[in-house]
């Protein structure tokens, strides 16, 4: 999948002003794929605002109605955290 068939895909969970995933990486577009579409487009009131690169590591900025925002927090850096060993896997030549 490609960033602009997901953007497509997902864009009833990108608000008007939002760029949503703003890079192309296969492996990483399938992955946002799989969590967003199992998963994440359930929790309340669920927006993806962006998803970039800066400085070289992911940034997975989003919103959700949810009244705690550590369990956001958590959800964000868990899916950071794996958008950026994705990476380092394709930078060593570990994952086709």
């Amino acid at each position: 999948m490609t960033q602009q068939e997901f953007n497509i895909k997902y864009k009833q969970y990108i608000p008007e002003g939002w760029g949503g995933l703003e890079f192309d990486i296969p492996e990483v577009t399938d992955y946002l794929d799989s969590i967003v579409g199992y998963g994440l487009m359930n929790l309340p009131n669920f927006e993806i605002h962006q998803i970039k690169l800066k400085f070289g590591m992911c940034r997975f900025y989003f919103e959700t109605s949810m009244e705690t925002k550590k369990l956001e927090r958590i959800i964000q850096f868990g899916i950071e955290d794996e958008i950026n060993n994705i990476i380092k896997r394709l930078n060593d030549g570990k994952l086709k």
